[in-house]
């Protein structure tokens, strides 16, 4: 056998990424129906929560555990925990370059007040305009703030 057609055998036979196999296809059964949310883990639980329901408008969809010292919330746009899109904060210990991990993204209609709004409270993000605008949560996640382009 030629060292070439060795090589393309080794490439045809080499896994698509490190460590990956091939996957059959996704039975109907076990297609995702929707995304639920994000998870965060915070530093203060309380001062995360504020900022998500009072600068931004979220409501406490639930807490858990139901009774007793909080550990997350979750929190919604119209506090339906089934329907809503959720951002889960969990107390804890905000590990080393989490908050780099992208961000949340939020839409709004009119992103550029809610910005304004965001840093009327402290939370100012490096420029506002209209349109899409980014700020910060009190751990530093970032939270873009879109809007949608107004229809032709």
């Amino acid at each position: 056998m030629s060292l070439r057609l060795l090589l393309a055998a080794a490439v045809l036979a080499a896994p698509t990424a490190a460590g990956a196999q091939a996957v059959p296809a996704l039975p109907e059964a076990m297609k995702l129906t929707r995304m639920s949310g994000v998870g965060l883990v915070v530093s203060d639980l309380e001062r995360s929560r504020q900022f998500y329901t009072d600068v931004l408008g979220f409501r406490v969809a639930a807490r858990v555990p139901a009774q007793g010292p909080v550990q997350e919330y979750l929190l919604g746009l119209t506090g339906d925990i089934r329907a809503d899109t959720l951002v889960v904060i969990r107390q804890g210990q905000v590990p080393a370059g989490a908050t780099a991990f992208g961000r949340v993204i939020l839409v709004a209609p009119n992103a550029r007040g809610l910005a304004e709004r965001a840093a009327a409270a402290g939370y100012r993000p490096s420029r506002i305009v209209d349109g899409t605008n980014v700020i910060r949560d009190p751990d530093g996640y970032a939270i873009e703030l879109y809007q949608r382009p107004a229809a032709r």
